[in-house]
């Protein structure tokens, strides 16, 4: 956040002559950088996991090729329930201020200070 904010003011004008001592009058306007930082902090909860049966199972059956074992493999699809909520929540930390680097309002560059 950048306070650059324009206003309308009268002139002050100088003095005529050159005479010493005679002052002179300046208008100043100063850019200040504010800074409001804020963490955001993830969560995720699981709820119970469910799992169903899908279909009926594959089975596959290998014998060795000298016929003395068999392995059997059996494949089921299966279909796994996972809910899950998912947050955020924000902290917000103190706002900073401090003055722009280049002191006069234009293009205000970032604060050099340390927050």
């Amino acid at each position: 956040m950048r306070i650059n904010e324009a206003y309308e003011h009268e002139a002050i004008l100088p003095r005529q002559g050159e005479e010493c001592g005679s002052g002179c009058n300046k208008i100043v306007t100063q850019c200040v950088d504010v800074a409001a930082p804020v963490t955001l902090v993830p969560t995720a909860s699981l709820g119970t996991v469910t799992v169903s049966c899908q279909g009926a199972p594959v089975v596959n059956c290998v014998t060795d090729p000298c016929g003395t074992s068999s392995t059997i493999t059996v494949t089921q699809r299966v279909c796994v329930t996972i809910p899950v909520r998912y947050d955020v929540s924000m902290n917000t930390g103190e706002p900073t201020i401090c003055c722009a680097e280049g002191g006069a309002c234009g293009p205000c560059s970032p604060c050099g200070c340390k927050a």
